[in-house]
């Protein structure tokens, strides 16, 4: 069997060897507004989360519910019961209460796609009957899979229809090492850690995609796939997988957003452009995406269920992406920062600047001695609603908790610390990559980092032992306390969920999760334990030093403004609705929508600022920004599927009946319980019905047919910007795939030219050598990738050609070599024995939107690399990359330039941007089997 070599990568190096809310109508400062409703009525099913109010509470109104939550509308308690819709939007329902059903729908997270069923009939029975599924389970099961269908259909089409990239070249060829070499020949590997076995190495980014591959290579080996499973295909089919499963995670957080908001989430996800593209492309990037949201969805499911499954998902997910890619860092810090600045609200919500209840009107002040009875309950009355219209003013402009100044404190603090450790961050890798001398200090520094932590991990395994032995032991023989005490009996599970997830974890919890993530580290970084010695020590400390390196480096050389560039030329629907779901989360804010704000915002801020900038990693960005835009679709999508079913949907479909305990905003949403009847002003009392007429400012009634349209509106405008995405999507994912010269997302990627090439050298060998496999080849260095990887099953190949196998270099009778420089050379000297044609190896997209030439300033010492040279963005987009002298950015041209893009697939410059190879086939063996290259 032949053995393939693991070689770290060094650019183009060879390898050695080769050489809804809930309608409860409470406001959020506890003023009762409607507390006639039947007992008999349930909690939506898919309510929202807990709400960060102004008046600095985290609101949850299940607070209010005396009474367990009632089934929902299906007839089954599901995961969709969650608290209900913020205070601040019970506010609006207050000062609201009579907006029509069609307005209601905007704001609330309505049964989507329920036939909503009041009263369970016989038909109703017998369509429950089939395999105990309700007609609203069926239709959104039905709903969620046609749309992750769609996902994977986009996915898996035609996956392999392109080249192989440079680093899928890479990515394929290890994962081929690791299967023939670590699996296959486990006990070499583990027994002498042959140079020829896979290790771990940043470079080449995390072991996990090789992993993965690999397994991949062995199942389609086992279903007897071409090529032995190994082929163009396989190689992408984990990243295809993945990517899928992006599509289907907000399934699981409908009742954060919603099930039209998780659906359109769903949606979005799925025909995304980028998302699309790089789902179908064997680089780590689309792992590490859907671990990061798997770890969002996971921990915030824990949160909500308590479930011990979900903590370990959400461990076992991080741990995944962690070995998958070293931008987990950067997750590191914009989760952990916001993790926490939602304990600094937690732990200021609970002081008081206010006192705890309003001052009690009286009527000591008023000329009522004279008045009659009935006119001292008209001013009582008039008196109580200008009271309460003054506290919620006052209480939008000022917070009653000290939580907003905890969370203002915090991120001052942090910021500080931010400043000062990227100071340092900074400074170490200019150090590091200054010079031979200080470069070869860090790598001693690393090393010993090494050792020692191979030393103290023995130990600490011991301490954990000791720790477990004596939790067990304390179950065993304690005394079990009743109720809450020590820590979590200060917190207050409504206001502090999170302080109280933490401080209420049963510690199994955290143990599985820690003991098998743990493992998940073990198993990838010493590459199924045949690395044990430095596989943990490389694993903890490698990637980082690795990370830090590489900040000097810049690869990519992209502006600042890269990304601002690139994704709305992709993204239309995304970008236009992603901003107004910024604006929208903003304005109603719950913990999951700030958190989708923090991070879109935090990734676009930290990957701008990153040296490396890479198409690839817009996804990162992209990603919350389309659940972002699916929120600010959902109420506008809400209203008109409402419509829809009020207009088309039959009674025998819909058994609603309509009695005085049904909610008069709406009528397919149920009311939750008020148990408690709640006085307008505390310490006042009530007014009696019979003498005290309600006087209080008239609720602002909207139109129903004006909100209709208004949300026809949107969804129009969506359905504009959905028409460009889609064809952006369509263009370069099947027509354009390997054309990057038309299209921007695609970077450096591999031409079709290199099938041309692989037929030939196959039809030399069919005819010389009776397709054995066995014609010599020569390769020079720079064309090693990703010829490394198809040139894999031919066993006479001569890598760094012609340092590699000088003795025998001039016989060899095919050559393949590459860069400008080196080809001139090689077609002279090989002009009389050889003959010759010159092919796209890589192409690229235009440079022309890079910035012009810095001109030295005063100000501007013009110390940043310019690997690139272009006229600017505006210029670019109005002109392309030869502008006529004193142009300025044409608006109108430059829209026009987009239009021709997006369409017809018109470039704004030059074309013809390439990195060339020259195939060089021998005079004799071009004759004998009349192969010309």
């Amino acid at each position: 069997m032949k053995k393939f070599e693991n070689e770290p990568k060094e650019e183009q190096r060879a390898p050695i060897g080769l050489d809804s809310s809930s309608t409860e109508i409470v406001s959020s400062s506890g003023d009762s507004i409607d507390s006639t409703v039947s007992t008999t009525e349930a909690v939506p099913a898919n309510a929202e989360e807990p709400v960060l109010t102004d008046a600095g509470i985290a609101q949850d109104s299940t607070r209010e519910l005396e009474t367990p939550v009632a089934p929902d509308q299906d007839g089954e308690t599901s995961e969709d019961d969650g608290p209900a819709e913020e205070s601040s939007e019970n506010d609006d329902l207050a000062e609201n209460s009579s907006i029509v059903p069609e307005e209601q729908a905007i704001d609330r997270e309505d049964e989507i796609f329920n036939d909503v069923e009041i009263e369970e009939d016989e038909d109703a029975t017998a369509v429950r009957g089939w395999r105990s599924f309700t007609r609203a389970q069926i239709w959104t099961a039905v709903a969620f899979g046609a749309v992750i269908l769609l996902g994977v259909v986009l996915r898996f089409w035609n996956l392999g229809i392109k080249p192989l990239h440079h680093d899928e070249s890479l990515h394929a060829y290890f994962a081929m090492v690791l299967l023939h070499n670590n699996v296959d020949n486990w006990s070499t590997c583990f027994a002498t850690a042959a140079a020829s076995c896979y290790r771990y190495d940043p470079l080449t980014h995390g072991p996990f995609q090789f992993h993965i591959i690999a397994l991949v290579y062995q199942i389609s080996q086992w279903l007897g796939a071409p090529d032995h499973g190994i082929n163009t295909t396989t190689v992408r089919i984990a990243a295809a997988t993945f990517g899928s499963a992006i599509v289907a995670l907000p399934f699981f957080l409908r009742d954060y957003l919603g099930k039209m908001g998780a659906w359109l989430s769903c949606f979005l996800l799925a025909i995304s452009p980028g998302l699309v593209y790089y789902s179908r492309f064997a680089r780590e990037d689309i792992y590490m995406a859907c671990f990061t949201l798997l770890t969002v969805v996971a921990t915030a499911r824990y949160v909500r269920d308590r479930k011990p499954g979900w903590l370990i998902t959400a461990a076992l997910a991080f741990t995944f992406s962690y070995a998958t890619k070293e931008s987990t860092f950067l997750v590191i810090g914009i989760f952990g920062s916001f993790l926490g600045a939602l304990l600094a609200w937690e732990l200021g919500v609970r002081w008081l600047l206010g006192p705890r209840t309003p001052e009690p009107l009286t009527l000591a002040q008023s000329d009522t001695e004279e008045a009659t009875e009935q006119d001292a309950s008209l001013l009582a009355a008039s008196t109580a609603a200008e009271h309460v219209a003054a506290k919620k003013t006052k209480r939008r402009f000022w917070p009653r908790t000290a939580a907003p100044w905890v969370v203002l404190i915090y991120f001052i603090v942090i910021g500080v610390i931010a400043k000062w450790f990227l100071g340092v961050v900074g400074n170490l890798s200019r150090y590091v990559t200054a010079n031979t001398t200080n470069t070869n200090h860090a790598n001693a520094v690393v090393a010993q980092l090494k050792q020692v932590t191979q030393m103290i991990l023995p130990w600490l395994g011991i301490l954990l032992v000791i720790l477990i032995v004596y939790l067990l032991l304390r179950d065993q023989f304690a005394t079990p306390k009743e109720g809450r005490h020590g820590i979590a009996k200060r917190i207050d599970p409504e206001k502090q969920p999170l302080l109280d997830t933490i401080f209420t974890m049963p510690w199994t919890h955290w143990f599985f999760a820690v003991v098998l993530s743990w493992f998940v580290f073990m198993l990838l970084f010493t590459v199924l334990f045949t690395n044990i010695a430095t596989g943990i020590g490389d694993g903890i400390w490698q990637g980082l030093y690795y990370w830090l390196q590489q900040q000097q480096v810049a690869r990519g050389g992209q502006p600042w403004f890269y990304y601002l560039l690139l994704i709305p030329l992709y993204e239309q629907i995304g970008v236009v609705f992603g901003l107004a779901g910024v604006i929208y989360a903003l304005v109603r804010p719950t913990r999951l929508r700030l958190f989708l704000v923090y991070w879109f915002v935090g990734n676009l801020v930290i990957y701008t600022w990153a040296g490396e900038k890479m198409p690839w990693l817009m996804i990162h960005i992209t990603m919350p920004l389309m659940i972002l835009a699916a929120i600010a679709l959902q109420p506008a999508a809400s209203s008109i599927w409402y419509a829809i079913k009020q207009r088309f949907v039959t009674t025998s479909a819909v058994s609603i009946e309509k009695d005085e305990t049904r909610d008069p905003v709406t009528t397919d949403v149920v009311v939750p319980v008020v148990t408690e009847e709640i006085p307008i002003i505390p310490s006042m009392p009530p007014v009696p019905a019979s003498t005290a007429p309600v006087v209080a400012p008239t609720p602002r009634r909207r139109s129903p047919r004006l909100s209709l349209v208004a949300s026809i509106l949107i969804a129009v405008s969506a359905l504009l910007l959905l028409l460009p995405t889609l064809q952006n999507m369509y263009q370069v994912s099947f027509v354009h795939e390997a054309d990057a010269p038309h299209e921007m997302m695609i970077y450096v990627q591999t031409s079709t030219d290199i099938n041309v090439v692989m037929d030939k050298i196959q039809q030399v060998d069919q005819k010389l050598y009776h397709g054995s496999h066995a014609v010599p080849i020569g390769v020079t260095n720079d064309t090693t990738w990703p010829f490394a990887w198809y040139l894999r099953d031919y066993t006479n190949v001569c890598f760094n050609y012609p340092t590699g196998c000088q003795s025998t270099a001039s016989t060899y009778p095919i050559i393949l070599g590459s860069g400008d420089g080196e080809l001139a050379s090689m077609q002279q000297q090989f002009a009389q024995t050889y003959q010759y044609h010159q092919y796209h190896l890589r192409t690229q997209w235009d440079q022309g939107y890079m910035l012009p030439l810095c001109v030295k300033s005063a100000t501007n010492a013009c110390t940043t690399p310019q690997p690139y040279i272009g006229v600017g963005p505006g210029l670019w987009l109005s002109y392309g990359d030869n502008p006529p002298k004193g142009a300025q950015f044409n608006l109108l041209r430059a829209a026009s330039n987009i239009w021709q893009w997006w369409w017809e697939r018109k470039s704004f410059g030059a074309t013809d941007g390439s990195y060339d190879m020259g195939l060089f086939i021998n005079n004799q063996t071009s004759s004998n089997s009349g192969v010309k290259p």
